[in-house]
C-alpha cells in the first residue's frame, strides 16, 4: 500500500514538472509576439533617447556623429533654453493652464457620471445621450463660433479662456467614463449610506468618489496630456508673448534657435518631461482607466 502511494506521488510530481517545464517553454508564436513588441518598443523610445542625448551635445557634434554619445556633456543648453529662450515662462504658464484644467474636469466629470449613474430623474437617459453624442463633433470644426464666444466673453489673453473650452470638451467623455465607473459599483453601498442619513452629495462624497480613485487618475492623465499639449486653442486665445504655453513656445524657441539645434532639442526635452512624469507617476492606473466600462457600462 505505501508503495502504491509513494508510486503515485512520484507520478503526480513529475506531471506537475512536465506540466511547469511546459509553461515556460517558449512557442514559436510567443517568439514572434516578443519579437514584434520589442521592435515596435525600439520604435517608440529610440527617437527620446536620441533627443535627449542629441540635447547635451554641441550643435557641431549632432551633424558630426549623430547617433554617438556626446564627447562632453553640455547641461548649459538646458539652462540656455530654460532662461534665453523663455522656455520657465512657458513652463509654469502651461502648468497654470493645465492644473486647474484637470482639476475642474475631474470634479465636473465625477459630479455628471455619478448623478447619470445614480440620480434617477425625468429624461436622464436622454440626456446622457445627448450629451454623449457631442463626441462626434471635433473642437476644431466649431473653433470659428467658439473664438467669437470667447472674444465676446472678454477672455483673449486669458488663460482661462483656454481652460473653460478645454473643461467643456472633455465633459462628455468624462462623465461617460465615471458614469461607468459608478454603475459598477454595488448598489449596496449606496443603500447604507442613505440609511445612515446621507443625501445624494453625502453618498458621492462619502462613498462613491474615494472608490473611484483610481478611475480618477487615469482619466487625469488623458486631461493632463491634453491639456499640456494643446496647440490650436492657445493659439487662437493667448496673444501675449508672456502667458504663451509651451507648445506655443517652443514654435517661437525653433524660431529664434534654428541654427543651434543642441538648445533646440535641450527645449523639447523641457517640453515633454512633465507628461512622463505624471504617467509614469500614474501609470498603474493607465489600463483603468482606459478599461472602464468595457464590462458593464
Amino acid at each position: 500500500m505505501a508503495a502504491r502511494v509513494e508510486s503515485a506521488r512520484s507520478a503526480s510530481e513529475e506531471r506537475s514538472q512536465t506540466r511547469s517545464r511546459g509553461a515556460f517553454r517558449p512557442t514559436v508564436g510567443k517568439i514572434v509576439l516578443y519579437g514584434v513588441l520589442a521592435v515596435a518598443l525600439a520604435f517608440a523610445i529610440l527617437p527620446f533617447i536620441w533627443v535627449i542625448i542629441s540635447s547635451l551635445k554641441s550643435s557641431g557634434e549632432i551633424f558630426a556623429a549623430p547617433f554617438s554619445l556626446p564627447k562632453a556633456w553640455h547641461f548649459e543648453n538646458f539652462v540656455t533654453a530654460w532662461v534665453d529662450g523663455h522656455f520657465g515662462t512657458y513652463f509654469f504658464n502651461s502648468l497654470a493652464i493645465a492644473v486647474p484644467t484637470v482639476l475642474l474636469i475631474l470634479i465636473c466629470g465625477s459630479l455628471a457620471g455619478f448623478a447619470f449613474a445614480r440620480l434617477k430623474f425625468w429624461g436622464s437617459t436622454i440626456i446622457f445621450y445627448i450629451f454623449l453624442a457631442s463626441l462626434a463633433i471635433s473642437t476644431n470644426s466649431i473653433m470659428i463660433p467658439l473664438f467669437h464666444m470667447i472674444y465676446n466673453a472678454g477672455l483673449i489673453d486669458s488663460w482661462w479662456g483656454v481652460v473653460i473650452p478645454t473643461v467643456a470638451s472633455h465633459m462628455p467623455m468624462a462623465s461617460f467614463l465615471m458614469r461607468s465607473f459608478f454603475r459598477s459599483l454595488p448598489g449596496e453601498l449606496e443603500d447604507a449610506a442613505r440609511i445612515d442619513g446621507c443625501n445624494n452629495f453625502g453618498v458621492y462624497w462619502y462613498v462613491m468618489l474615494p472608490l473611484a480613485r483610481g478611475a480618477l487618475f487615469g482619466l487625469s492623465i488623458f486631461a493632463f496630456m491634453d491639456s499640456w499639449n494643446g496647440f490650436l486653442l492657445p493659439l487662437l486665445v493667448l496673444r501675449d508673448a508672456n502667458i504663451r504655453t509651451i507648445p506655443l513656445g517652443l514654435i517661437v524657441f525653433q524660431g529664434q534657435y534654428l541654427s543651434d539645434y543642441s538648445v533646440l532639442f535641450a527645449g523639447v526635452v523641457i517640453s515633454f518631461i512633465p507628461t512622463l512624469v505624471v504617467y509614469f507617476a500614474l501609470q498603474r492606473h493607465f489600463e483603468k482607466g482606459i478599461m472602464i466600462g468595457s464590462v458593464k457600462g
